[in-house]
């Protein structure tokens, strides 16, 4: 059943907290041998770690044998709240560099690519309350839509956006976290 209230929490803390502690309120205790990512302090004595991120907010695990990934429109929220923590990212450091006697965020074309990232980031929230329930070919259409908005948001942040640990690493992780849950529903 539909819950928007979680769906809410679900993206309010990916948005300010990061990927780990949003991951911890959509935990499963159903086991599968799928690849499951978790918060790195959370895996089990011996588990085979597949990838590990340093992360904002915690570090993250991807490992098999682990409860299973979050689903259908739960995850796409969690998605959709890393997305957003990458726009407010972007403004802040936009914001603080300077072209001349303006802030970048005053640049036209650097407007155009908020305002593009931001119209992507509506249309899957738009989507997801319209939906509520999320079939898989849909969830997979809103995945991509997150991945390119987030690729558009990188390439305002220069080479921060590809530090280890910083941004980049994040969006990266947060692809990761949709291809785990194609691969353990079927879709790919």
């Amino acid at each position: 059943m539909p819950d928007p209230a979680r769906w809410q929490e679900c993206r309010r803390v990916a948005r300010e907290q990061g990927v780990a502690p949003a991951l911890k309120l959509l935990r499963t205790r159903r086991r599968n041998d799928a690849v499951a990512a978790v918060p790195a302090g959370e895996l089990p004595a011996g588990t085979e770690i597949l990838r590990e991120a340093d992360l904002p907010g915690g570090a993250v695990a991807f490992a098999r044998g682990l409860p299973g990934a979050p689903a259908g429109p739960d995850l796409v929220w969690v998605r959709l709240g890393l997305s957003q923590g990458l726009l407010d990212e972007c403004l802040r450091y936009l914001g603080e560099r300077r072209s001349g006697e303006e802030s970048l965020l005053r640049k036209q074309m650097i407007q155009d690519c908020l305002a593009t990232a931001l119209n992507g980031q509506l249309a899957v929230e738009a989507d997801l309350l319209a939906d509520g329930s999320t079939a898989p070919a849909r969830a997979r259409y809103l995945h991509q839509l997150l991945s390119d908005v987030d690729r558009k948001l990188l390439g305002l942040l220069g080479a921060k956006g590809f530090l280890a640990g910083g941004p980049g690493e994040v969006a990266d992780v947060s692809e990761l976290l949709a291809s785990v849950h194609e691969m353990a529903e079927g879709m790919t």
